[in-house]
Parts: structure tokens; C-alpha cells; sequence
């Protein structure tokens, strides 16, 4: 029965998609589902987990909600720990428990996704994430974004950063 009720929204959504010019909206809608769960699946694989930051990060970055907009967001640093301030008001029924910085195999930073819940058991907090006037746990992840990211629906635009 379940599936007789989805089965309609699904050929909506496909019905909605542009396929003469790339990605279209729900081709997008459904990378934006499917990839933050990709993503903490990730979590998993032996050496991929974030123990520590990373050296090496871009002033600002993109944080993105999950299945929600991409907010620009700048980038800090207290002791040991990195400190990511998100700019601008995410949805209001959206309260996120956590963050999670996404490394690709480069060590190159390509933003933080915003989570609802608690953190992934047993990754290391390596800092802090402020969205509103709530501090959210920071926890980290470096793979290939290929694994969890429809190239022509990218979770971290950087046309979102000014």
C-alpha cells in the first residue's frame, strides 16, 4: 500500500525533470535526499573520519542544510579546534544538531552539511559549528565527493560565497 501512494510523487518528480538541458529540479531535489545520506554512510570506511582539522582551509566556506539552501560561512580557529560561523537564516521549522566538514581526496575543503540529530557514533568533534545562536559539534570526512555528490547538483555551489 505504502508504495501505490509514492509511486505517484516519484513519476511527478520525473515528469518535472529537464532532460534536454542537463539536471533539472528534480533530478537535483532527489541528489539533495539521497547524497546527505550517502554521506554519513561514508563515515564507515576505515580512514576517511576526521581525528583532527585539517590545516589548511579557505577563509569561507559553503554550509549547506540538508535538503535546504547553501549559506556562505566563515571560517575561524580557537586552539586547536575550528570554529565555522554560518551566514544568513536557514529555514525556520530546520533545527540542525551537528556539522560535518567534507574534504575531498585532495584535502581540498568543499563545505560543511548541516545535519538535524545527533552526531555519527564515534567521529571526533573537531570544532565547533554556529548557526543562529545555536554552537553545533563539528565532526569531519575527506573522500572522493563522487561517492555522494550528482556533479551537475553540486551540495556546495561557490557562487554562493560573495
Amino acid at each position: 500500500m505504502p508504495v501505490r501512494r509514492l509511486l505517484p510523487l516519484l513519476l511527478a518528480l520525473v515528469a518535472c525533470d529537464k532532460p534536454a538541458s542537463g539536471r533539472g529540479n528534480a533530478a537535483c531535489g532527489l541528489a539533495a535526499l539521497a547524497g546527505p545520506t550517502a554521506l554519513l554512510t561514508q563515515f564507515s570506511v576505515p580512514r576517511q573520519t576526521l581525528s583532527t582539522p585539517p590545516r589548511n582551509l579557505p577563509e569561507r566556506l559553503v554550509a549547506r542544510v540538508v535538503a535546504g539552501p547553501a549559506l556562505p560561512a566563515i571560517v575561524g580557529r580557537t586552539d586547536s579546534l575550528l570554529v565555522i560561523g554560518v551566514e544568513g537564516t536557514i529555514p525556520p521549522a530546520t533545527k540542525p544538531g551537528y556539522g560535518v566538514l567534507v574534504l575531498d581526496t585532495t584535502e581540498k575543503a568543499r563545505g560543511v552539511m548541516l545535519f538535524e540529530g545527533i552526531p555519527v557514533e564515534g567521529a571526533p568533534t573537531i570544532g565547533t559549528v554556529t548557526v543562529g545562536d545555536a554552537t553545533l559539534p563539528l565532526i569531519g570526512i575527506q573522500l572522493d565527493p563522487s561517492r555522494i555528490e550528482d556533479p551537475h547538483c553540486p551540495f556546495f555551489p561557490d557562487s554562493v560565497l560573495p
